[in-house]
């Protein structure tokens, strides 16, 4: 399912597109193409575990909401409390990846540790280093599953 690695490198791009020219309405777009990527995701690894992985979708949902809202507002809490059903989709996510098939074990384990990261990041008490260390760690986990997205071939049933 190749369309979900171009799915997200359209997300990364438009994201850093956004941010660069600071256009709200571009930052909600890209915000829009991230639950069309969880939509892709769900269905790419569900099969891993169905009842765990419905949790993805409603967690992508209200963290995308929360995001989008965040954004429009220009409210950094409300950006920083949508890290919270990210940062748990992610585990989610990595969960499903390291109990497929397809994917290697590795990639589930750093998207488990990104989206662990997520949410303590956003305690206020919680040094503002680790907060770097949560941005670089979510951008190799997602950066390492989109390229594993567009680089893997396709099983029997996909081709």
């Amino acid at each position: 399912m190749r369309i979900a690695g171009v799915v997200y490198v359209a997300y990364f791009v438009l994201s850093v597109t956004a941010v660069a020219v600071r256009s709200v309405p571009l930052q909600v777009i890209a915000t829009g193409v991230y639950f069309v990527l969880a939509v892709l995701l769900y269905r790419l690894f569900a099969p891993a575990n169905p009842r765990v992985a419905i949790a993805l979708l409603p967690l992508a949902l209200l963290g995308c909401v929360t995001q989008g809202l965040g954004q429009a507002q220009a409210n950094a809490d409300l950006l920083r409390a949508a890290l919270v059903p990210f940062g748990i989709f992610l585990v989610i996510l990595g969960y499903l990846v390291a109990r497929s098939r397809s994917a290697p074990a590795a990639l589930g384990v750093l998207l488990v540790i990104a989206g662990i990261a997520w949410p303590v990041a956003v305690i206020p008490i919680t040094p503002t280093w680790f907060a770097a260390v949560a941005v670089v760690l979510g951008l190799v986990a997602e950066g390492a599953l989109a390229l594993w997205l567009l680089a893997r071939r396709p099983g029997p049933a996909e081709a």
